[in-house]
């Protein structure tokens, strides 16, 4: 089978993440992997930890076969623009949030494989969450799951899906931390040394995800199994219940859906 070659248009963070996630799982070859950032200092230093190929943006469109586009918000229809006069059947992949298929597929101004993914950032661990959705043109759908896997797990899902997911997964990391900063600031209170609370509070949150992932039990289930009638997990929930913690994070995640439902102009 001819291996693909894959351009990376945006050499920052979720760009880098991939690339490098793709190269050290020998996903596919440094050689086959073109790099192309506006900062050239940024395409230069991935270039030099993954010996992907740095390329100028007008060759790396006509040379990839699959194109990746992670550049920001301000820049996306800059490169849409280019990539539209010069593309023959290439796939093109957005991982802009808000960004629809037929939005790209209007920029482009014809019908081309086009592909929306919402990674979060986990990714810059190769432990991340990617959704996947793919227009009816993509034939090659298995491949840039493969490309993803690279960083983490896949799930394909429908396109109408994804306000919903990237307020969950896309931002749900945000959640995580703000959770760890607030524990943090409990454990400096309470008298303990920032390094000693940082470990706590890190592995704490780390084990508890791991163990959650690997059981069939249900979040409801593992609270019971922590908190004990009468002890200190009870009390520190009871506050969290008199303040109707589940309400509000559920209406924050709501919040944020109806912000990418606006990102997209709907």
């Amino acid at each position: 089978m001819k291996l693909s070659k894959l351009g990376v248009v945006g050499c920052g963070n979720m760009g880098g993440a991939i690339v490098r996630g793709v190269i050290a799982r020998k996903i596919i070859n440094p050689e086959c992997v073109f790099l192309n950032d506006k900062d050239k200092k940024k395409s230069e230093c991935l270039f030099r930890e993954t010996n992907g190929q740095i390329k100028e943006l007008l060759p790396l469109i006509k040379e990839a076969d699959i194109i990746i586009v992670a550049v920001k918000p301000q820049d996306f229809g800059e490169v849409l623009e280019i990539i539209s006069k010069n593309i023959n059947g290439q796939t093109i992949v957005s991982i802009a949030a808000g960004i629809t298929i037929k939005t790209i597929i209007d920029k482009i101004g014809r019908q081309i494989p086009v592909v929306r993914v919402m990674p979060n950032m986990a990714s810059f661990e190769l432990a991340g969450m990617t959704c996947i959705a793919f227009n009816e043109e993509v034939k090659n759908a298995d491949e840039i799951k493969n490309i993803f896997l690279g960083i983490g797990e896949v799930l394909e899902v429908e396109e109408h899906m994804m306000d919903s997911i990237t307020a969950l997964s896309g931002s749900g990391p945000a959640y995580l931390f703000y959770l760890a900063e607030a524990m943090n600031e409990a454990g400096c209170a309470l008298g303990l040394e920032k390094d000693i609370v940082k470990k706590l509070v890190t592995q704490t949150l780390y084990g508890s995800a791991v163990f959650m992932k690997n059981t069939d039990s249900s979040p409801g289930d593992l609270i019971k199994m922590v908190a004990s009638k009468g002890g200190t997990t009870s009390a520190a929930l009871s506050v969290f219940t008199a303040n109707k913690m589940k309400d509000i994070i559920k209406t924050a995640i709501l919040k944020a859906k109806q912000r990418s439902e606006e990102l997209s102009g709907r």
